[in-house]
Order: C-alpha cells, then sequence, then structure tokens
C-alpha cells in the first residue's frame, strides 16, 4: 500500500542516517537455504518469505481452506527441539489472543507439522512505519505532525489494551508498528518478550529484547519492567517521526555508550529539531521520556488521552547538557579496523586501552569489572557450542551489569580529574566482552578508547604514548594466529603481552 504523499512535509535538516537495530549474537554463521517455501503446515501453503526475528521466519502463506492470505510466523529449525522455547513461542499465540483490539495484529490460528509450529496472524501489507521513516529519508521529506499524531494515537491505543489485560511488549520501535490496508497501524510481535522472559535485551540468539535504540532506562539497567517502559519506547518512536532522527545516538555506535545515554542523559526537546512541532505535542514527547516511569503516562490508554484530547502537559524540569568529551579519534576508523579482529582480540584491545588509565580512578569496583572482562579474553572457554543459552545469556547479564556499575562511578564527584572517563572507559570494556557480536564489540572499543584520551585530556596528560601502546597492541593482534575476523576468536595465553598493561608498530587511525 502507498500511502498519500501529503502524509509528508519536506524536511529543513534530514540526517543522512538512522540508527538501524543493534545486533547481539552467540555466533556468526550463514543461514540455510529457506526450504519452506512451497510447502504447507497444517492448511497453510507458504508462497514466500516476509521476514525474520531472532528466533522465528515469517512468511507470506494461503488458507487454502478460505483462499486468505495470512502472514505465517514459523519456529526456527535450531529451535523446534527445545520444549521450553516451542512452549514460549505457543505461549505467543496465547497472549497475542487475550488483546482484542482494532490496533494489535489478530491471530487466527496455531497450526502443526511435526516438530514445525507456527502461527497465522493478520497479513499487514502497508509495511512499518519504519519503511515510512525509510521512505521519507529517502525523499528529504518528513511526516506531517497530524499524520505522526494519528499514527502514535492508533499505537498508543493498542498497547493500552495490552496493558489492561497485564501484557508489557517490551520491544516497541517503528518496525514493531505495522499498517494495514486501509492505512491503519497495528501493534506486532508481542512474542518477542515471551521467547526469553528472563533476558534483558537478548531474545536468543540474534535480536535484543528492548532495541537499545527504543529502550526505556529501566530496560537498558536489567531491571523490572512496567507499562510505562513501553510508553518510554514510544516516546522514542515518537521523537523519530516528529524529527526523522532518535533522540540518543552514539557516533561509535557503542550499544553501552547508547544505552548509557538512556539511563543519564536529558532527551533533546524535538521543537529545536523541528520548530513547528507543537508546544503541547513537544510536551507530551519530553514526559514520555522521562528517566523515572513514575514521570511518564503510566501506561498506553493514558498515553492515548493527552494525544487525543491534546490536552496541556506540564513540561518537564530540563537539565543543562554535559560538555562533550573532546572527539581525538576517528572513532568511525577505530570501528572498521577493530572488525578485522576476532572477538576476543577486540575485548583484550579495549581492556589494554582502558587499564591504561585506570590510575585517574582505582575504584576496586572498576578492576572488577575489567576482571570479568578480561576473563573472556584469557580464561576457560565459555562460550562454545556446547554451552546452553541460558548460561550464555547469565554470563551475558553479569558482565552488563557489572559494566553499568562500573559506569554509575562516572558522575560521582571525584577529586581527580579523568576519574569519570576513566570509569567509563572501564565499563565500555566490560561492556565489549558482554556483546557477544564482533561488530558491536568493535563499537564498544572504540568507545573505551574515545573515553580513554578524554581521560587523559582531562588530566593534562600527553596522548602520544597511550596512542603509540594502542597502535603496537593492535599489531600484535592483528598479526597472531588468534582467530579468523568475525568469530570468538582463540583464548589469548597469559604471557601474550610482553608488558604488563602496556606494549610495539603502528597502525590504528591515529589521533586529530
Amino acid at each position: 500500500m502507498n500511502l498519500p504523499d501529503d502524509d509528508f512535509t519536506p524536511a529543513s535538516l534530514a540526517d543522512d542516517e538512522l540508527l538501524s537495530d543493534l545486533r547481539v549474537v552467540v555466533s556468526r554463521r550463514t543461514p540455510p537455504a529457506d526450504l519452506l517455501v512451497g510447502a504447507s503446515i497444517g492448511r497453510y501453503e507458504i508462497r514466500a518469505p516476509l521476514g525474520e526475528g531472532g528466533m522465528a521466519r515469517v512468511y507470506r502463506a494461503v488458507d487454502t481452506a478460505s483462499g486468505d492470505e495470512v502472514a505465517l510466523k514459523v519456529l526456527k529449525p535450531e529451535y523446534q527441539t527445545s520444549p521450553d522455547i516451542s512452549r514460549r513461542f505457543a505461549q505467543e499465540a496465547q497472549t497475542m489472543g487475550r488483546i482484542k483490539h482494532a490496533h494489535v495484529a489478530r491471530i487466527f490460528d496455531t497450526p502443526e507439522d511435526g516438530s514445525v509450529r507456527a502461527i497465522a496472524m493478520e497479513l499487514l501489507p502497508g509495511g512499518s512505519l519504519r519503511d515510512l521513516l525509510l521512505r521519507g529519508a529517502k525523499r528529504r521529506r518528513r511526516l506531517r505532525v497530524t499524520a505522526v499524531v494519528r499514527f502514535m494515537l492508533q499505537a498508543a491505543r493498542g498497547l493500552g489494551a495490552a496493558h489492561a489485560v497485564g501484557i508489557v511488549h517490551r520491544d516497541i520501535k517503528p518496525g514493531n508498528l505495522m499498517i494495514d490496508g486501509a492505512g491503519r497501524v497495528k501493534v506486532v510481535d508481542f512474542g518477542v518478550v515471551l521467547a526469553l522472559e528472563r533476558a534483558t535485551w537478548l531474545t536468543g540468539v540474534g535480536k535484543p529484547i528492548g532495541t537499545p535504540a527504543y529502550m526505556s532506562p529501566e530496560q537498558c539497567r536489567g531491571e523490572r519492567v512496567c507499562p510505562a517502559s513501553d510508553v518510554y519506547a514510544l516516546g522514542v518512536s515518537l521523537f523519530e517521526l516528529l524529527t526523522g532522527r532518535l533522540p540518543f545516538v552514539e557516533e561509535a555506535a557503542s550499544p553501552f555508550a547508547l544505552m548509557l545515554k538512556h539511563i543519564q542523559e536529558p532527551p533533546p526537546d524535538p521543537r529545536r529539531l523541528r520548530g513547528r512541532t507543537p508546544d503541547w505535542l513537544a510536551e507530551v514527547v519530553l514526559r514520555c521520556l522521562q528517566k523515572d516511569p513514575k514521570d511518564r503516562f503510566a501506561d498506553g490508554a493514558e498515553l492515548a488521552k493527552a494525544l487525543a484530547d491534546q490536552e496541556e502537559v506540564a513540561p518537564p524540569p530540563v537539565r543543562s547538557d554535559k560538555t562533550p568529551a573532546p572527539q581525538r579519534i576517528n572513532v568511525a576508523a577505530v570501528r572498521e579496523q577493530m572488525q578485522r579482529l576476532p572477538q576476543r582480540a577486540i575485548v583484550a584491545w579495549a581492556c589494554r586501552c582502558a587499564r591504561r588509565v585506570q590510575q585517574f580512578n582505582p575504584d576496586p569496583r572498576l578492576e572488577r569489572s575489567l576482571a570479568m572482562a578480561e576473563e573472556f579474553v584469557y580464561g576457560a572457554p565459555r562460550i562454545e557450542e556446547t554451552d546452553t543459552l541460558t548460561q550464555a545469556l547469565g554470563r551475558v547479564k553479569r558482565l552488563r551489569n557489572a559494566s553499568f556499575r562500573a559506569a554509575y562511578h562516572a558522575d560521582a564527584e571525584m577529586p581527580v580529574r579523568g576519574a569519570s572517563q576513566a570509569a567509563l572507559a572501564a565499563a565500555a570494556a566490560s561492556a565489549c566482552a558482554a556483546a557477544r557480536c564482533a561488530a558491536d564489540a568493535a563499537a564498544d572499543a572504540a568507545y573505551v578508547a574515545q573515553q580513554a584520551i578524554a581521560a587523559l585530556d582531562a588530566s593534562g596528560v600527553p596522548l602520544t604514548d597511550f596512542w603509540q601502546g594502542a597502535q603496537r597492541d593492535y599489531h600484535r593482534l592483528l598479526s597472531a594466529s588468534v582467530g579468523a575476523e568475525g568469530t570468538v576468536g582463540d583464548i589469548l595465553p597469559h604471557n601474550f603481552w610482553p608488558d604488563r598493561p602496556p606494549g610495539g608498530p603502528q597502525g590504528l587511525a591515529t589521533a586529530r
């Protein structure tokens, strides 16, 4: 379905890029050829693939009994033999079946064929609001404010229906807000939370629970979520639809740094990016993006009322933005060069960078955070094919929690200059080990270097020794046989480095 052009308005300053969904994976593997196209599951004949998530693929299919087209969500083969995952997949259908609302995708059936399980649901041919955003960005046009309000009002009403029966979505974003043939928004993919409900930002191999760009502060911290957590994510989506960009974007594309922004930084006022945003709507957005769930709209229904009534909402207190750390490295170049290494080598490099500045903040909690990350590099193998998904998730959760505990000390008043940046470097190194994907680890490693250099700069220490040491470390890792690019890589021997924290010849993107 093509939406009319009058839903768009020209953008004064369009961002060239939108932050893509960040991925966290246990291993990188080439997907097998899709053998289901042309097959049948129950009375549903599969015609074509539509997309996939962490644990399931979605197909266009035909109900041979009625001739109607449906969307068929099928559990991936690697998960079909797991009784626990199969049970949770079945729970998704039960969960969505409990929500009866015009703005939530309908469930028709749960067919099975041997071990193959599927969910037949409403086919939504209009694409997603993510597709609409990308279409507008390509044409340098933004959605009209009236269209944004209409879409978000419908999404909030659908979420309100879920909240009314005790269901929290946990992964609201434009990609999960689909458009039907009549141009109405429908909320989809409630099952993402049920796949592994004890995980915080993993739904299994490949996808995050709560995509970091849209996650609430309490989700980032691994705390219990509530309907107001979905309100926060919808507020991020509303901000993005209004302005064409996300409220929080990290230059290094570091998942850890992005989540830290959700926790610590005040959201920007959308009126700064789109001057004609109505005051009442900007205040709704800012209330959705409050750090404390109690300061947001309580649930989707309350947000829907605010959008429908266009009532005045008191603006939240605005804190002054923090002065950004000086940019002294080309983080994009560092990130790109890091991706030439296997993941353990990336983490090793990040930890070495962090340790070079820990004299500015010798907090023992930072030491424990770094030690956990280094255990991934030098310790006994823990992330192998024999590990269960639960064990892998448990390790990621411990590392993630250690990194955020370390980062919290960056906010404290410390007498030593550079202490807060040193804390962030240590925290990001721990998050680098938790990333579980070479691309994300590389982004976090670039952020470690960025914060380490900021710590040195704040303390008036020359950068030459730090950067020469980082270059030597990089080349030593690159020339060693420690695993192929993009893989987890081999465990490094404890005597891998000729010195203790630092030490070898040039190679990384140089400091500016």
